[in-house]
């Protein structure tokens, strides 16, 4: 949905330019149109380098400027606010198309631009209020730093519809906000470790890389939370095989292993599972003793650790050809390291069916 998100809305700049391009304005008319097309194509700059990964996963040095900027000018909620000067260009538009009498003067039309427009208002004013009631509020009732700049904090539902909580499923990720603490008061995504329905906890694991992440550490029990989701497909990627009996391999990459030690946690007695876990240093294995337990206790579990990127020699010095060969693969970790993930898995021969990943990024 990401994808369809950045595509539609490229396309949609591209066409105001053509309609530039075709129609001639002056005046008012002209301004206005202007102005929103500049904004549009500002922010969409911007979008793609700060808020995406379609340039910064691909070129490292290009990632190195962002990462700079976004620690020490541009921090997260400074790119939503930049990100919302849409509103500002939808605004313009609106303005544009009004000042052009000979187009307003066709009844038909006119009905529909103020329905269209009406209906766009309406439903961006029921999304804006329905946070109220929409989103689940919980309290933090325990955060401890685990080692490799990660802490882990557990959440309590105080407030949270039965229908909603059912809905929680292993492999998800959820949007948080603390409301009454400055600069984290937008919605972040993170996966969770685990779930305690019984209990109405999840607990979430976090690596303070961004200007939100760092604070996490500092943030005192009994602090207020909203929740938005849960969201997720890794989960259902599972229950909707056709080969129940098929071998699962798992390849997380950093933090990508928090949503899949959720699903190990669901699956570990149910399917055979090949975990292997890449990290760049040591001490970022969070989890390891957990996983190595796991693997002691669960015959159908078996763990593996990679420090530094795996290649396809340390693959195959893992795991058998024929294991390869008739497994399901998930796959969780940052962008860049699920493209070569990818690039690894088809040098093996794995085709891409069997392959799944779920991208946080357009």
């Amino acid at each position: 949905m990401y994808f369809v998100h950045g595509l539609l809305g490229i396309g949609a700049i591209i066409l105001a330019y053509v309609h530039t391009l075709m129609n001639l304005s002056s005046g008012l008319i002209k301004l206005t149109g202007d102005y929103a097309l500049w904004i549009l194509i500002g922010t969409a700059a911007y979008s793609i380098l700060f808020l995406s990964g379609w340039i910064t996963d691909r070129v490292h040095w290009v990632k190195l400027i962002v990462r700079f900027l976004e620690l020490h000018i541009f921090k997260h909620e400074t790119s939503v606010w930049i990100h919302r000067l849409n509103l500002i260009a939808t605004i313009f538009v609106f303005i544009h198309v009004l000042l052009i009498s000979y187009i307003m003067q066709i009844n038909s039309f006119a009905i529909i631009f103020y329905l269209y427009s009406f209906i766009t208002f309406l439903s961006y004013s029921c999304f804006l209020v329905s946070k109220y009631w929409r989103f689940s509020k919980a309290n933090v009732i325990e955060i401890r730093n685990i080692g490799g700049n990660m802490a882990q904090m557990i959440l309590e539902f105080s407030k949270i519809k039965i229908s909603r909580l059912k809905q929680y499923q292993p492999g998800d990720y959820v949007f948080i906000s603390f409301p009454n603490l400055e600069k984290m008061k937008e919605m972040h995504p993170f996966s969770f470790v685990d779930f305690d329905f019984k209990n109405r906890r999840i607990v979430l694991a976090i690596r303070g890389d961004g200007d939100f992440s760092r604070q996490v550490s500092k943030i005192e029990i009994g602090e207020k939370v909203l929740i938005d989701g849960p969201y997720g497909t890794l989960n259902k990627q599972i229950i909707e095989q056709t080969n129940a009996k098929q071998p699962l391999i798992m390849l997380a990459g950093g933090t990508g292993v928090v949503p899949l030690i959720s699903l190990v946690l669901e699956y570990s007695q149910k399917r055979e599972i090949y975990f292997i876990w890449t990290v760049s240093r040591e001490d970022q294995l969070v989890y390891r003793e957990m996983l190595l337990q796991l693997s002691k206790n669960q015959k159908n579990f078996h763990y593996f650790e990679s420090i530094h990127r795996l290649n396809s020699e340390k693959l195959l010095n893992i795991l058998k050809t024929p294991i390869l060969e008739n497994s399901y693969y998930l796959l969780s970790g940052s962008n860049i390291m699920m493209l070569g993930y990818k690039t690894l898995l088809r040098k093996c021969g794995i085709h891409s069916k069997n392959v799944y990943y779920e991208k946080f990024s357009f």
